[in-house]
């Protein structure tokens, strides 16, 4: 007897749509076809309604342990469920930070206990830890080794010799936030006289630039699989468009680069935006923007990720230099593509790529990420397409902090239905299956391998 049969689903992947039944057994996909044999103990009737796979978010500040009153696993783990994220993949920066095998595994503890969804857990780069960055990667325990080129929330931070030594000397993936920090502690000496600057022009455009350039040389030198978090400009996707299909070079964007800009920051009221939209790297232009939706558009994007980095309002309200940089966005992600969807800047089929099948591929999990036999129980089904958009509310968000830079925006529903291992998690943004919790993943290969051209 199957535990779910979910009939007549309209099933998404990223290049085709087809009606089936699912069926679930044991937490996996145990059927896919027309009218299925067997009994189930629950059915689901889904005539009309979309099922996709659920959201891999590869870059999320849960900001435990150490900041439990911005966010936790419980916490962070219910808002990704709300809004249709059942893995997440949580980054080191946290405190103490995530250096050794020690560190990752108090955190793994937490996750264990308290994550409504499915966890993986980065291991940062530093100059002295290298031996334990080898460890857990070859345990295959880590989802991948996180390095700041430039400094952010957090004391994380390699200078180019540990930046070499690290394409040397470890293995596995490493996920890089590339911004070039001489050239940003340049800036900030010229900007410090001004107590409201432009988090742009104090971070430009150029410092993204120039640490994309020194990654491609660095992977052209050693072959080494490589994932750019939070691509922002124009001038990078000018430079990775001639490594595609070349270099195991993979990339990444962010909602609030693909939605916000900071014409429209400075156009709007200074409650609204201001610090609330601080953030590393900045949002940027409106022309970064529009140039950021065609890479999305061009395959020049692989992967979306929230970078959800949530502070609270209090902290956020600071003078620009105290305030830090971060802002909530998991919950959000699947609502504002579902959006865009219905705006025609993209496809549904798209979105699946950018948040299901490539995010799998680039991070080695094999059982997530599509609807096939065999894989993991993890899946959405979503509102009626014609669902009317709906504000969102701070009221209705589940991280800590309780704002997002996004309320006021109407936006598609969150999903009708949210599974986690085949367990019903999160219904139309509402948490319902409190008891349940997500297990470790854990890359299936070594490293990434290259993007498809």
């Amino acid at each position: 007897m199957y535990d779910l049969i979910v009939e007549d689903a309209t099933i998404v992947s990223g290049h085709a749509r087809y009606v089936a039944d699912v069926c679930i057994e044991d937490g996996r996909i145990a059927h896919i076809g027309s009218r299925a044999a067997g009994r189930a103990r629950e059915h689901v009737h889904a005539a009309g309604h979309l099922l996709m796979p659920g959201v891999i978010d590869g870059h999320v500040h849960f900001r435990s342990p150490g900041h439990p009153h911005k966010e936790d696993w419980e916490s962070g783990s219910r808002a990704a469920a709300s809004g249709g994220v059942t893995t997440v993949l949580d980054m080191p920066n946290t405190s103490p930070p995530t250096l050794t095998r020690a560190n990752w595994d108090h955190k793994r503890g937490l996750a264990a206990e308290n994550s409504r969804v499915n966890f993986g857990i980065w291991v940062g780069a530093s100059a002295g830890n290298l031996d334990a960055i080898n460890e857990l990667m070859d345990s295959g325990d880590a989802c991948g080794i996180k390095v700041f080129m430039g400094a952010s929330t957090g004391p994380l931070l390699v200078d180019d010799r540990t930046l070499v030594a690290l394409f040397e000397t470890t293995r596995g993936l490493l996920g890089v936030h590339a911004e070039d920090e001489a050239l940003l502690v340049a800036l900030r000496g010229q900007f410090e006289g001004d107590p409201s600057p432009d988090h742009n022009a104090v971070r430009p455009p150029a410092a993204a630039a120039a640490a994309v350039k020194r990654l491609i040389d660095l992977v052209e030198a050693h072959h080494r699989a490589v994932h750019i978090c939070h691509v922002s400009t124009a001038v990078e996707l000018e430079l990775l468009t001639r490594t595609r299909g070349v270099l195991p070079i993979s990339t990444e964007a962010c909602p609030h680069h693909l939605v916000l800009s900071a014409d429209m920051a400075r156009n709007a009221d200074t409650a609204t935006f201001g610090n609330r939209i601080k953030v590393n790297p900045p949002v940027r232009s409106e022309d970064d923007r529009r140039a950021l939706w065609a890479g999305v558009n061009q395959d020049l994007i692989d992967t979306i990720g929230s970078d959800h980095a949530p502070h609270l309002l209090s902290e956020k309200s600071q003078p620009y230099w105290s305030a830090p940089s971060g802002m909530p966005g998991v919950e959000t992600t699947l609502p504002l593509l579902l959006t865009a969807v219905r705006n025609r800047q993209l496809s549904l089929e798209r979105v699946v790529q950018l948040c299901c099948e490539e995010p799998a591929r680039v991070f080695g999990l094999k059982r997530k990420g599509t609807i096939a036999v065999g894989q993991d129980a993890d899946f959405l089904l979503l509102a009626d397409e014609n669902a009317p958009l709906q504000a969102l509310r701070a009221s209705d968000m589940h991280t800590r902090v309780g704002w997002s830079p996004f309320e006021g925006i109407a936006m598609v529903p969150r999903p009708q239905r949210v599974y986690v291992g085949g367990r019903l998690v999160a219904a139309n943004g509402a948490i319902v299956g409190d008891d349940v919790r997500g297990a470790l993943v854990r890359p299936g290969d070594a490293a990434a391998s290259a993007p498809a051209s």
